[in-house]
């Protein structure tokens, strides 16, 4: 994760202040193509009713000389919005002010304070608003207001997809909302679009508009304006926007309670540090913008706004409406994540006849999510599963697809030889370094296309020393880049983009070398999965356990970053990329809450928990099940090592009886309601009278007894 990157989001509610609310996004910066020549009409900015300074207008008038010497339309070939067009795009950009509560990793057992934010949305389409899933993530309430209305209306977060930043939202009382007259408003702007549409094909005829001439439809050729629907949404563009094409940004940004707008270029098309697709814009992109519209010349959306990069100059990233359209297909067809995407405790077997016997099991991963995955399949026992993890909230997506490979770029002329490569150097192709362990599919809602019968054997899964040559019939560079798309040969990009652009499923066709022999792969997509999880309330989830003051946690994104800023704390990237096996978690004493009990240890801080009375948790509920076992021992042993000093071990001694006399003191000082997190007890210590698993002492003298 890179510190200078800044989730454009909320900007504080109120008044207008300059206040902050960003957070850290994971990426990966690059450097940037060439940008071919490419001019054209802003007519976005004038719909969107905004304008630029003396200086952009001066760039104008110079780059409409140009064109017209060139032979293509300048600025003034366009014809500019009429009031209702403008009116009727203003009408679909809202603003959004969120309530929320956030969870707090440093203290799991309690929130963080309510706070309001504000971002951008817009309408789409079956009266639906999208934004970002940080402007709405973890919220508690959420209205929305029309950039022309005072009033403010309740909305309700129907999906999310916190991988990919983009939620859908609706209208409690969508009557109210889009009023009676907001089809008679659209009417009038198709037919005042499709009168500029003629106008426009005269001034089009003339001469070919070069910065446009990829767009599918019949309107980017003509130069109009496109038509809004009738069901009161924004037109989204279909196809990627050319390096250096104008953009206009529109939102509700800090400084103020009006909307806004800004203008700049395309500077970059790209994939992200999880190879998903995004483009860099110069345009100003500032917290309160996020969720927000980006517009191309004609007026259509090309992306959605979604964060800046802190501390340097003009550096903003839209989601394209490529990954839009994905996720809102996902959405339409009712997928949701598999409960293993979405805690790794759900990879758990349970086995309730011999509950303190699950550490001791040895079950090979393979076999234990074979047996998760038959579970899954009855409806109450996926719902069960569901709750055990405390997956509440509105309904999410799955993750971004993997091949579950990691790859090496094959610049060298002499490993291409020893890898059976008989060229000289310059072809394509890069070698397979890491092969994950599969992950299965556990939901029946995210189907497989074909047979994925065979996917687990040699001859349907990648291997490592393989050579990728291509991808569904896409060469594959030896730097790991391919073309960015037929028509823009020249312009290159990360070969993941071949990847994340499919559904979880999705079966690819993959071209590889393998002892010198050249083969054809048909490989199911899997989702992405990592020891270390990365998405608050998505695969990270703020549990804890409490025993003797000693508060234990699992490692994630959210957690490292709680504490990244405390003095001492180790760095966790040798572990962040690790594939996730099974139900495994790394569990860590994150703090030391101070008592009589476990003087001594006070300075404890950010250990990995290596065993318990000598035997290794694997995950949360596997602590839970050693604590409740060596309840019938005198100590508690506790070993645990700090991630940069693995030889080192520490060791924590704690009197069982004393902290059975410790708890209620500790949890009381602490404000703490119970002793472990609801998703950290084992199903089967899920007893009738809630109350005996809300205490540690109840559970250790059930176990004695």
């Amino acid at each position: 994760m890179i510190d200078d990157e800044e989730i454009g989001g909320g900007a504080a509610a109120g008044d207008g202040n300059d206040s902050d609310n960003g957070g850290d996004a994971d990426v990966e910066v690059s450097s940037a193509p060439p940008a071919p020549d490419a001019e054209g009409s802003d007519a976005a900015a004038a719909a969107a009713g905004g304008g630029g300074g003396s200086s952009s207008r001066g760039r104008e008038r110079r780059q409409g000389g140009a064109a017209a010497a060139a032979g293509r339309p300048s600025h003034a070939m366009t014809r500019a919005p009429s009031k209702a067009q403008t009116k009727m795009v203003h009408s679909c950009i809202v603003k959004l002010i969120v309530q929320r509560v956030d969870p707090n990793y440093a203290e799991p057992w309690r929130t963080r304070t309510q706070t309001s934010s504000s971002g951008t949305g817009f309408l789409v389409s079956g009266r639906r608003i999208i934004t970002n899933a940080h402007v709405v993530q973890n919220c508690t309430h959420v209205r929305a207001r029309k950039s022309l209305s005072p009033v403010m209306f309740s909305c309700t977060v129907e999906w999310l997809s916190i991988p990919l930043d983009l939620a859908v939202l609706t209208v409690n009382n969508e009557d109210a909302f889009f009023g009676v007259g907001a089809a008679a408003a659209a009417s009038v702007v198709s037919e005042d679009a499709a009168g500029s549409t003629d106008a426009n094909a005269d001034a089009s005829a003339d001469g070919t508009d070069t910065a446009v001439a990829t767009t599918s439809a019949d309107t980017a050729k003509s130069g109009a304006a496109p038509k809004i629907s009738s069901d009161v949404g924004l037109p989204l563009c279909p196809i990627l926007p050319r390096l250096d094409e104008n953009v206009t940004c529109v939102g509700f940004p800090q400084g103020g309670q009006q909307i806004s707008v800004t203008r700049g270029v395309v500077s970059r098309v790209d994939v992200d540090s999880h190879g998903v697709l995004r483009i860099q814009i110069d345009a100003a992109i500032n917290p309160g913008n996020s969720g927000g519209p980006v517009f191309d010349e004609l007026g259509r959306v090309i992306g959605i706004a979604s964060s800046g990069m802190r501390g340097s100059s003009n550096i903003g990233y839209i989601i394209p409406t490529e990954v839009l359209s994905h996720f809102m297909g996902m959405t339409e067809d009712g997928l949701e994540a598999s409960p293993l995407e979405r805690s790794a405790l759900n990879a758990e077997k349970i086995d309730a006849a011999s509950p303190n016997e699950h550490s001791e099991q040895g079950e090979s991963d393979d076999k234990q999510m074979q047996d998760v995955s038959d579970e899954v399949d009855d409806d109450s026992a996926k719902n069960e599963k569901k709750s055990v993890v405390g997956i509440v909230g509105p309904r999410m997506v799955p993750g971004i697809a993997g091949l579950g490979a990691n790859t090496q770029t094959l610049e060298s002329k002499a490993l291409r030889k020893r890898l059976g490569l008989k060229d000289n150097g310059d072809g394509g192709g890069v070698r397979v370094s890491g092969v994950w362990a599969p992950t299965p599919l556990l939901d029946t809602d995210v189907p497989m296309e074909g047979n994925d019968t065979d996917a687990g054997s040699d001859i349907n899964r990648l291997l490592v020393d393989d050579v990728l040559l291509s991808i569904d019939g896409v060469e594959v560079g030896q730097d790991g880049t391919i073309p960015l798309s037929e028509d823009r040969p020249y312009e290159r990009i990360g070969k993941s983009y071949l990847i994340t652009r499919h559904r979880v499923g999705k079966m690819v066709e993959l071209g590889i070398i393998r002892k010198g022999e050249p083969m054809t792969l048909q490989v199911p997509l899997r989702p992405n999965r990592y020891l270390c999880p990365v998405y608050d309330t998505f695969d990270a989830h703020s549990s804890y356990v409490i025993c003797g003051g000693c508060v234990f946690v699992p490692v994630s994104w959210p957690w490292i970053s709680a504490h990244r800023k405390n003095r001492g704390f180790p760095s966790y990237t040798s572990i962040s990329s690790k594939p996730a096996k099974g139900d495994e978690q790394i569990v860590v004493l994150s703090k030391v809450l101070a008592d009589e009990v476990n003087v001594g240890y006070h300075q404890k801080q950010f250990l990995i928990l290596r065993s318990v009375n000598g035997s290794e948790p694997s995950n949360m509920r596997d602590l839970v099940r050693l604590i409740i076992k060596g309840g019938s021992e005198t100590n508690l042993e506790l070993r645990c090592y700090n991630i940069t000093q693995e030889y080192c071990e520490q060791l924590i001694c704690l009197d069982v009886e004393e902290v059975k006399k410790a708890e209620e003191r500790i949890l009381k000082q602490h404000m703490v309601a119970q002793w472990c997190s609801e998703d950290a007890i084992p199903p089967e210590m899920k007893m009738e009278d809630s109350a005996d698993v809300k205490t540690m002492v109840s559970m250790l003298d059930k176990c004695s007894l």
